[in-house]
């Protein structure tokens, strides 16, 4: 009887404690406790993550003799599990994992991030002038950028080697520069509103939409909280253009905050260093501000912002001014109006006690008006653009487990005309997103995302995406992706630089939406060398039309042609990228490129015009000690690109099949004193310039003029001097 007693206590004792509830608390090194952080039996598979104390309760441990801890900055740890009634657990913070992997100074890729993207900060973009935003990328090596001809003064910019109508550019995760302002946008962001810009490679996450193709490029604007009481910019360069910018943020109570951002710049100058009879550049003048405010509660953060934009120019043959009237005027003129009023917004409520799990609310309404004449061609159009997005995340037992979910709403209302055509179009697209991400460890990360998109005019879009990071070895990162796109052309807006010619538009048929597959990769490795660290980044991406509409400028020289892909189109572009410290006061990174960018043209297989296949690029920094005096110095090579088919011109007009190549130089130097800084620099210090970019620029109302033939820089060399100041 004893002995069955004692047996029976035994098992009883065995079972409770085989069925222990686990209890503890997981702290940092300085025994702060972590918010978050997952505790996972990997026997039984059960978990639990911490709360706002740092504590946690898993009930039912049975077999289990460890637990696994992880927390994203800290080493991830396996203990063993005690029979005590309260486990205290210390993390250590991973010395080895940072945050990013540091390029240079200024620019970093997030190494955390699955999708590969660098991070260009606000001190990189003090290293040039950055007038706006498409000025921002003239010390990058992965944006290009270029003038689109040689009467409009724009620039736009290229990723994969392909145009960047295909990169999605959002403004602090919403659609900014698309529809009508897809050529323009890019000058109506500036410099001095930014705050970084990620960069993204490759298909994007779902959960921002189905329109990038090529990547991704997110501005992040100043934001009221932590932005300079006052900052002040003045600038002005050698072809007379001025500018002047200013901010301020200031706060209203403990929960509210504001800021106005102000930007205005003019140019009224008539340049022509080749002599043509034509302005290098454009008369301009812009008004632009943007009042934004942000409320930070306890569960809610909000915020609002109203922006308001108004730009002119006016170009084309000397003597033609703002007012005139291009379509009647005996001179070639082009001119521009453009007004934009947008008001946009975020909501998001948070749960303290589960920091992973929220809901967000985005949202836009804009209207946008703009008038062209090319000649005595006139342009007129208008969008209306509604954008809202609702995503909810959360995890799936513990944060190994993640995801993010929603519903999106976009209606886009074009009404265009040019010439004697119109182009009127209402686009509404209902769409809904899940994308789920796997985060075992520090080392590996699998985002897989699918969205569905009901088109009104176009039937349903499906876009699957998946990408994945996996730390091959220490300081060692590869990453894949592939995903597919979709796009509405606008063919006016986006191709205005061929309409500074006497070619005809040619709309052969029903054009469909743009339709195409992206899949690459990076890898990214880091290496010490004595005291200072190199790294080196590789990256192969292969994008692959479904469908793409084609801009024909081959087949005659007095036509232009859009059509819908009838064939392969595609682009393979390869970048190698190194950036160092040669010591701690001068850095480097050198970088070149190869692109193979093919389109079935007239039924012809052909490389895309106005694409270098080769390019290098070399910058390097000096800044002193304190960051006192900084210098910087940017070279460009640009390989020769295939230009548009000219033979069947008269002998005088015709065209070489292939640019020569070219380099370009920027540099600046900058003095900082305790109330801001002072700088001058240098665009095109080489003052290489494009020979005779205008075809028959004697007779602009003939058949033989064209102004897009541009494959380089038109005006010369430029210097620019400013003034910062700041109060923060």
């Amino acid at each position: 009887m004893q002995k069955f007693l004692f047996v029976a206590l035994a098992t009883i004792l065995t079972n409770s404690l085989a069925a222990q509830t686990l209890k503890g608390l997981v702290v940092d090194s300085n025994n702060e406790p972590l918010i978050g952080a997952t505790v996972l039996l990997p026997k039984s598979e059960k978990g639990a993550v911490t709360d706002i104390n740092g504590l946690f309760e898993i009930k039912n441990v049975s077999d289990d003799h460890e637990a696994i801890v992880s927390f994203v900055g800290f080493l991830t740890d396996t203990v063993a599990i005690t029979q005590n009634e309260h486990m205290v657990i210390q993390m250590q913070e991973d010395s080895e994992l940072d945050e990013v992997v540091i390029k240079s100074s200024s620019t970093f890729i997030d190494n955390v991030a699955p999708i590969h993207a660098e991070v260009i900060t606000e001190k990189e973009l003090l290293k040039a002038a950055c007038c706006n935003l498409s000025e921002s990328f003239e010390t990058n090596a992965s944006v290009d950028v270029s003038f689109t001809d040689a009467v409009t003064g724009t620039k736009t910019i290229r990723m994969l080697g392909l145009d960047g109508k295909y990169t999605l550019i959002n403004r602090e995760n919403m659609p900014h520069v698309r529809g009508l302002s897809a050529r323009l946008g890019l000058n109506y962001i500036p410099g001095t509103w930014i705050q970084s810009i990620d960069v993204g490679k490759g298909a994007g996450t779902v959960v921002h939409g189905y329109e990038s193709m090529t990547g991704q490029i997110n501005v992040e604007f100043k934001k009221p909280e932590n932005s300079e009481k006052l900052y002040l910019n003045a600038y002005a360069n050698s072809f007379g253009r001025m500018e002047i910018n200013a901010n301020t943020a200031f706060k209203i109570n403990d929960k509210w905050s504001g800021a106005l951002l102000t930007h205005a710049n003019y140019f009224n100058n008539e340049i022509d260093g080749n002599n043509d009879g034509f302005m290098d550049l454009p008369k301009a003048k812009q008004i632009n501000f943007l009042n934004r405010y942000k409320y930070r509660g306890d569960r809610i953060e909000s915020q609002i912002g109203i922006n308001f934009l108004k730009d002119q120019k006016a170009g084309g043959q000397i003597g033609f001014d703002f007012g005139d009237d291009a379509l009647t005027s005996t001179l070639y003129g082009y001119s521009s109006g453009v007004s934009k009023m947008e008001v946009f917004g975020k909501v998001g409520m948070l749960f303290p006690h589960t920091p992973y799990k929220g809901w967000g609310f985005i949202y836009s309404a804009s209207v946008q008006d703009q008038k062209s004449e090319f000649g005595h061609k006139g342009y007129t159009g208008q969008e209306k653009t509604l954008y809202t997005n609702l995503i909810h995340q959360n995890i799936i037992g513990n944060t190994f487990h993640q995801y993010k979910t929603g519903l999106s709403f976009m209606i886009d209302d074009f009404d265009e005309s040019f010439a004697d055509s119109a182009f009127t179009r209402t686009e509404i697209v209902p769409g809904a997103f899940f994308e789920y991400s796997y985060l075992p460890n520090d080392k590996f990360t699998l985002v897989s995302g699918l969205r569905v998109d009901a088109h009104n005019l176009y039937g349903v879009y499906v876009t699957p995406r998946l990408h994945m990071r996996y730390e091959l070895m220490p300081e060692g990162t590869l990453r894949l992706a592939i995903g597919k796109g979709y796009r509405t052309s606008n063919i006016i807006t986006e191709n205005s630089q061929v309409f500074i010619s006497s070619r005809d538009l040619i709309v052969e048929e029903k054009l469909k939406p743009e339709e195409s597959w992206n899949m690459g990769g990076s890898f990214v490795k880091e290496v010490k060398i004595g005291e200072q660290n190199m790294t080196i980044i590789a990256d192969y991406f292969h994008t692959e039309f479904q469908n793409q509409v084609v801009v024909d400028m081959d087949q005659s020289p007095s036509q232009v042609k859009f059509y819908n892909l009838d064939g392969r189109s595609f682009a393979n572009s390869y970048q190698i990228e190194v950036g160092t410290s040669l010591n701690d006061f001068i850095s480097t990174k050198a970088a070149y490129k190869y692109y193979d960018v093919q389109a079935t043209i007239d039924g012809e297989l052909r490389q895309l015009p106005y694409v270098s296949q080769h390019r290098t690029f070399w910058n390097v920094s000096y800044t002193s000690k304190y960051d006192i005096w900084q210098a910087d110095a940017t070279l460009q090579w640009y390989g020769s690109k295939r230009l548009p088919n000219t033979t069947t011109k008269s002998a005088e007009f015709q065209r070489p099949a292939y640019s020569p190549d070219f380099t370009n130089i920027n540099v600046q130097l900058s003095r900082t004193f305790r109330w801001g800084n002072v700088y001058v620099g240098s665009e095109n210090l080489l003052d290489f310039k494009q020979d005779n970019p205008i075809i028959d620029p004697e007779n602009p109302f003939s058949d033989e003029f064209d102004g897009s033939l541009v494959w380089g820089p038109v005006a010369g060399r430029m210097v620019y001097v400013g003034m910062r100041y700041k109060i923060n």
